[in-house]
């Protein structure tokens, strides 16, 4: 059995900014989920999208916020993600012309654990400060259990969607992203 991998458009990560095409909060969340890499299988675990999972990416798909970028094969034979090693800079492929780019530092060749620290209190701080307290507590904690740089980076679209969705992460989002990219 095989299930479709989908990625954002640009259509799709500007209704992820600014929430301009008004979806429903069940269609963005899946919108938000869609990062290149996950397949059909994996979306179920969203809280109330199983039932309506073929619709809302169908949806999606016909809306243009996604685009298919291929297909994985069994999904119980689905393995977990590919561990970047300490000096790969993390790709990023654009959904669009399947271009991949690297947003990402270098890592050097020992961890800095200073560095490291500077990013996750970088990521908590900012939540804090544009979510409040309360506001994004589950990625917070899940920042808080990161051990790595690559589990880091694997939270940074959460983080920046988080950040993007307050009226000042709007105005100071690309700076805050330009300076949590140079330590993360």
């Amino acid at each position: 059995m095989t299930t479709a991998i989908f990625a954002k458009t640009p259509k799709g990560i500007e209704e992820v900014e600014t929430k301009a095409h008004g979806l429903s909060r069940l269609e963005r969340s899946v919108l938000i989920y869609v990062d290149g890499k996950r397949t059909e299988e994996d979306f179920k675990i969203l809280p109330r999208v199983s039932a309506e999972l073929d619709n809302i990416l169908a949806m999606l798909e016909s809306g243009g916020y996604i685009t298919p970028v291929g297909m994985a094969a069994s999904p119980a034979a689905h393995p977990a993600p590919a561990v970047l090693t300490n000096n790969a800079p993390s790709p990023v492929a654009d959904p669009v012309s399947g271009v991949t780019s690297t947003i990402f530092r270098e890592l050097p060749a020992t961890f800095d654990p200073a560095k490291f620290n500077m990013a996750k209190n970088f990521m908590t701080n900012t939540l804090n400060a544009f979510k409040g307290p309360y506001g994004a507590t589950t990625l917070v904690r899940n920042i808080d259990h990161c051990q790595t740089h690559e589990e880091l980076r694997a939270l940074f679209d959460q983080w920046h969607e988080a950040i993007a969705n307050t009226r000042q992460g709007q105005k100071q989002g690309k700076d805050l992203q330009a300076k949590l990219l140079d330590v993360l």
